[in-house]
């Protein structure tokens, strides 16, 4: 089945070179581009990088009899890993995923036939140079697009001895740009010999909050993510999407509010929720859009103080003391003119 990861250019390179790795969190996948898109950006945003989807194809049932259910989460169409993954680039010869020294001086070696003991290194100065090249040129604004016949020049201007040996023209360059912004990767199962990454880095307290998260019992899957919480991991925001498909109303609930404490997110998961007919379900959901849907915050602001039901304003209205006042002043109006005193009382509060 088909999956997609949203990430930032500079971590896909990692990923390209050193395969899926949980760091002491999990490998996210959903099957909803949309979803996918939308943490690319957010990332990006983040980290002043390029959002990139990479999609993959993920043979669940097999995944998770390789590495055992308790590794592997799944919940509606979003998948957590728990457990090193191994990839293969099918498109390895994108000027983007070259700048790189590590990617770099692989693909020298493979145009010149050589191999890791006789070609160039990583560490070699024109590699070095080349690469950082191609990243100056890649954040160069309008003029970000590099054409073969600079690269070529600088490739044996910095490294004449591996540039000679090819014969290729600049009209037939085999390099071209990365197109949409999609990387395709071949996901393989992990050697059952290699030692698990998890393994070494995951704690108790977080082994035992994601068996929690996968339990029958409604409460304990409450629990599972309030503890993850209190853990302070990195992930926190995809392990409140897992839920977000949950049977349980206090479940998802529970998710949506946590979302709201969440430093980072996005908001394509939790948009499907903003017009629940569940009141609860929906006000959590709007406070959750009013908290991280930059910069359409305002209008979500708008939305759920204006909603019917007083449990929905106030919920919104609970983030109020977040905004500043006078560059926000129109939704404290709206709050101070509500019927009901909770309500207005939010508008009066201070941070």
């Amino acid at each position: 089945m088909e999956f997609y990861h949203g990430t930032t250019l500079h971590s896909a390179r990692a990923i390209i070179e050193n395969g899926f790795r949980p760091r002491g969190g999990a490998i996210w996948f959903t099957n909803k581009r949309a979803y996918a898109r939308n943490r690319a950006e957010q990332r990006a945003r983040r980290k002043n990088g390029r959002p990139v989807i990479i999609k993959t194809e993920l043979a669940v049932e097999t995944l998770k009899e390789h590495i055992g259910i308790g590794k592997l989460h799944i919940h509606g169409g979003t998948v957590a890993v728990n457990e090193r993954l191994s990839v293969a680039c099918r498109d390895r010869d994108t000027f983007e995923l070259l700048a790189s020294p590590e990617s770099l001086s692989q693909w020298i070696n493979r145009q010149a036939g050589l191999y890791a003991h006789n070609g160039v290194s990583r560490n070699h100065w024109g590699v070095v140079r080349l690469a950082h090249w191609m990243n100056n040129r890649l954040h160069a604004g309008t003029g970000s697009r590099i054409h073969p016949h600079e690269f070529l020049a600088k490739g044996q201007q910095w490294l004449p001895a591996f540039f000679g040996r090819f014969s290729f023209s600049p009209e037939r360059f085999p390099i071209r740009h990365l197109q949409h912004s999609t990387i395709v990767l071949e996901t393989r199962l992990p050697d059952p010999e290699e030692k698990s990454v998890s393994r070494e880095r995951v704690d108790e307290r977080y082994r035992k909050a994601v068996a929690d998260i996968a339990d029958a019992c409604a409460k304990r899957r409450v629990r599972g993510l309030r503890a993850l919480e209190k853990i302070g991991i990195a992930d926190l925001f995809e392990w409140c999407v897992l839920q977000l498909e949950d049977e349980s109303v206090e479940v998802v609930c529970n998710a949506l509010r946590t979302m709201q404490r969440c430093a980072d997110g996005y908001t394509a998961p939790i948009l499907v929720h903003a017009g629940s007919e569940n009141k609860r379900v929906r006000a959590s959901a709007l406070a959750a859009l009013a908290k991280h849907a930059f910069p359409d915050a305002d209008a979500w602001f708008e939305r759920g103080l204006k909603d019917s039901e007083t449990c929905v304003r106030m919920e919104v209205a609970r983030l109020l003391p977040l905004l500043d006042r006078s560059e926000h002043a129109r939704l404290f109006e709206i709050a101070r003119h509500d019927p009901n005193p909770e309500v207005k009382r939010r508008a009066r509060k201070r941070q």
